[in-house]
């Protein structure tokens, strides 16, 4: 009976940490010797190669560093207090021995090495600053040194110094350095060390920088990033020693705006002299994340843990794209971008994947099921793009810079007047930009006006379909920020809403019928034994062009500018053995998202497919008749191409000396062909077919 026992035990504990995969996370592991010591460490960065990985350093920087190895330090000491597993606990000893050796006399930290030992002591990132990486390798010491007191002496060194450094209960100054301070803090506490005012003082600092659902970096400006927004774990954690129950209503008001807000919009990047959307970082999944989760076990609030599970949900294709940001071996993905993930997954991003994945197995099944919900509605914040809006005939020049939100923005220097169209709603408005003009808001329901003095200005409520913004001096406007009066989601089974409160409604709801693949209807011209099909009543991108005549956005689907190729590459594609019909005025190719192109019945015996990808290779089905093929589209920018031009242009106009083009694939197809359903790819692009007879 007892052998019976155990046999469930340890079947029950292999369906419960399933989802728990350290795999990736040990491939970027290494072993090596460092003063003399052996360490344990974690390459910085994983890149994607077919369908491996391939180890990579921060160029000039190091192979290692103690940001992610104090990651990893608190990742396995709560997987051995989850599981109660030792070789867990040996894992986050021999990489805390890593920090111990990166911590210089007086108690700071280095944070870049090499595997052969050396230790880089002077680059930007590297140096003893006692900042990030410091105060993360503080806490990573307080959590091992409670189950190993060899460490303790370390993390005492290193509270000591970071503690000069903390003024007005602040850690140099900031909000998100603090908020990790306090955690470490937590750590001591726990060893019954007396830091509880120390920890009263950082936490009520905390609560200075709250405004309106974000807490600010800085005290005096606005300034937020997601991957530094660990402040609602903070403050669970101070509340736990303190019992100040403003820690846990403020934590809860963040959480109730914050959350509905990511889910909806993603999770924005970084909010200050404007809103920048992507790319949304695991880094900054697992900051909220995990708070969220901590705080719902503390309460037992059930909005909150269902709330907790839709963020972790991420990770499993809760997400604007619908495609896991967690692989099967615990690969954490880098990011998402508007419309393409990045799949290189590094220390950081994996790291922070695991230790969500591992907090959402404390909650309740009956929660934890809605971290597998799939999207029904968005009800999202719209951050415009100014350069988005239909000018008409004002007096306008795109200002390309990496300030502004898309890196571009709009000029003026007498009257600006942009339309735009959104989903009818009730909106705040927020116009962003510089200068001191006077802002106009008009629609059918009424106007705004209000005269803008530095980066922004809050223009008001009023409800909006299509409106105009119209502005009056000289300046630059960025962006339109419209904030609904509900924002948040819809899956199947639940409702998730911030209006005033936060909202949840449990709900059956049917994802609307869409009909994606819209059909074309297209025609081909003969050329000797060969059909070349017009595509233009299909093409939805430019991606050919040059800086004076016509500039084109290949790669930059979250922006109007973007690089894009010259113009010379038509000619080369013009005597390739293979007759195309290219374009170069207009859009001249298809992002590809599942159009049905159809034409007169004809016999094809090859078809000839002219195409590139952008952010990376995607192997893609193409529907020819009734039979399907899977090709592989190379990047636009990659060794695998077939006809290419020595650069291509930036945004900006600059020539960047890069080889990129096109790769030609052949379909041997041998039958009657009407239609063609193009991949649900987007970031797919078709220039031309040709059918050889």
């Amino acid at each position: 009976m007892k052998k019976l026992v155990v046999i469930l035990i340890l079947m029950f504990s292999l369906l419960v940490f399933s989802q728990i995969k350290i795999d990736h996370l040990e491939f970027l592991g290494e072993d090596f010797i460092l003063n003399g010591e052996k360490v344990h460490g974690y390459w910085v960065y994983a890149n994607k190669s077919g369908d491996t990985y391939i180890k990579v350093s921060a160029a000039g920087e190091g192979n290692i560093c103690v940001d992610d190895v104090a990651r990893a330090v608190v990742f396995y000491v709560e997987l051995y207090e989850y599981t109660k597993d030792e070789k867990y606990l040996n894992i986050a000893r021999k990489s805390a021995k890593f920090l111990v050796q990166m911590q210089d006399f007086d108690g700071d930290f280095y944070n870049f090495v090499y595997v052969d030992g050396t230790i880089n002591k002077t680059g930007i990132t590297s140096s003893k600053q006692h900042s990030w990486w410091a105060v993360r390798a503080f806490w990573a010491l307080t959590k091992i040194a409670k189950y190993d007191s060899t460490f303790l002496s370390k993390a005492l060194k290193a509270y000591k110094l970071l503690s000069k450094y903390v003024k007005n209960g602040l850690l140099n100054g900031v909000g998100d350095q603090t908020a990790v301070y306090i955690l470490g803090l937590i750590g001591l506490y726990d060893l019954n060390i007396n830091v509880e005012q120390d920890i009263r003082n950082s936490a009520d600092a905390i609560l200075k920088l709250y405004n309106h659902g974000f807490f600010s970096v800085y005290p005096e400006k606005i300034s937020w990033h997601g991957w530094g927004n660990r402040y609602v774990e903070a403050l669970v954690e101070s509340y736990k020693v303190t019992k100040n129950e403003l820690y846990l209503k403020i934590a809860r008001k963040a959480l109730e705006i914050e959350g509905p807000l990511f889910l909806s919009t993603g999770f924005i990047y970084s909010i200050s002299d404007n809103v920048k959307l992507f790319p949304e970082l695991s880094y900054a999944v697992e900051s909220i994340t995990v708070g969220a989760i901590k705080y719902y076990l503390l309460t037992k609030e059930e909005d909150i843990g269902i709330l907790s599970a839709l963020l972790a949900g991420w990770y499993k294709g809760l997400n604007r794209l619908g495609k896991p940001m967690y692989g099967p071996n615990g690969e954490g993905f880098d990011g998402m971008e508007f419309g393409h993930i990045n799949y290189n997954a590094g220390a950081e991003s994996t790291i922070s994947a695991l230790r969500t994945m591992l907090y959402l197995e404390t909650l309740p099944e009956q929660l934890r099921k809605y971290s597998e919900e799939k999207i029904v509605n968005l009800y999202p914040i719209l951050v415009l793009e100014a350069e988005s809006g239909n000018w008409g005939i004002s007096d306008v020049k795109i200002v390309v810079d990496g300030r502004y939100s898309g890196s571009s923005a709009i000029s003026f220097s007498d009257n600006l007047r942009l339309k735009f169209k959104v989903t009818k709603s009730l909106y705040d408005v927020i116009v962003v930009g510089e200068g001191k003009y006077t802002c106009i808001i008009s629609s059918s329901d009424g106007k705004l006006t209000e005269d803008l003095e530095g980066n922004y200005v809050y223009m008001g409520k009023i409800n909006l379909e299509s409106f105009r913004l119209t502005c009056k001096g000289e300046g630059i406007v960025d962006q339109v920020i419209l904030i609904p009066e509900k924002f948040g989601i819809s899956t199947s089974s639940i409702t998730v809403l911030y209006k005033n409160g936060l909202i949840i409604k449990k709900e059956t709801l049917k994802k609307p019928e869409i009909k994606k693949n819209k059909d074309y209807k297209v025609n081909y011209e003969i050329n000797n034994n060969f059909l070349l099909f017009d595509l233009e009543p299909v093409f939805n991108n430019n991606g050919i062009g040059t800086p004076f005549e016509e500039k084109a956005n290949f790669d930059n689907l979250g922006s109007v500018l973007g690089s894009y190729l010259s113009k010379d590459i038509v000619n080369k594609v013009k005597n390739y053995n293979i007759p195309f019909k290219i374009s170069f005025k207009g859009n001249d190719n298809i992002r590809c998202n599942g159009q049905i192109i159809t034409f007169d019945s004809v016999y094809i015996k090859n078809l000839y497919l002219l195409v590139s990808a952008n952010h990376g290779d995607y192997e893609v089905n193409f529907k020819i008749g009734e039979k399907i093929y899977t090709v592989k589209v190379p990047d636009w920018c990659s060794n695998n191409l077939d006809i290419t031009e020595d650069f291509r242009y930036l945004a900006t106009g600059e020539k960047q000396f890069i080889k990129c083009g096109f790769k030609v694939i052949k379909l041997e197809t041998n039958d009657e062909v009407e239609k063609i359903i193009l991949p649900d790819e987007i970031n797919v692009h078709l220039f031309a077919i040709t059918g050889e007879f």
